[in-house]
């Protein structure tokens, strides 16, 4: 069982999106279980309809779904703000953590102080999401602005479309465009579990 694990510092980095599209995206290869663990519930709002291919708890309803499923995947949307020592546990409880942010520097800055805060050998990559649209550079300079600093990123930047909205609003997976933005990331992301 692949446990990963979305955090950040700061809130509105698009944890919950990238939770709810990562879940659906590896539920393709087995059962997989989000745990919503942000008290604002956003990802169990989000799957409430039921029609979402993967199965959505609380924290608290975790253990019970987990001794009673067999889940191939379990990935963790976490609140914004974490605590040093919940960091701690966190990357000791996940076999990938995965830190999105946005390409703005306030967002780049508070990446930096997780990064700074992680435990030495942690499976960590940063993702970059809603990137605003070419023929803006942000998400490009923010890139090169993590790897020039030494941080792990994954390549795949995920762009900037209404159709998230529309999809949460819906309760449904993502379509069109943006979708193929998660399905380019796959690869990243079982590499990175050290699947491939």
């Amino acid at each position: 069982m692949a446990i990963i694990t979305f955090t950040q510092f700061k809130g509105g980095v698009s944890k919950t999106t990238s939770s709810v599209c990562l879940a659906t995206l590896l539920s393709d290869d087995g059962p997989t279980l989000l745990i919503d663990s942000d008290p604002n519930r956003s990802a169990t709002l989000w799957t409430r309809k039921g029609t979402l291919p993967f199965d959505c708890c609380t924290d608290s309803e975790a253990p019970k779904k987990l001794m009673k499923g067999s889940y191939a995947n379990v990935v963790i949307d976490t609140p914004a703000r974490p605590a040093q020592d919940e960091i701690q546990s966190l990357a000791d409880g996940c076999d990938l953590l995965i830190l999105p942010s946005t390409p703005d520097p306030l967002a780049l800055s508070a990446l930096g102080q997780v990064v700074r805060s992680l435990p030495d050998g942690t499976n960590y990559r940063c993702l970059l999401t809603i990137v605003p649209p070419a023929p803006q550079k942000d998400g490009d300079e923010a890139m090169a602005t993590l790897i020039k600093n030494g941080f792990p990123v994954f390549e795949r930047q995920i762009r900037r479309y209404k159709e998230y909205v529309k999809a949460a609003d819906e309760c449904r997976r993502v379509k069109g465009i943006p979708w193929r933005d998660w399905q380019a990331l796959k690869s990243e992301v079982l590499e990175a579990l050290g699947d491939e």
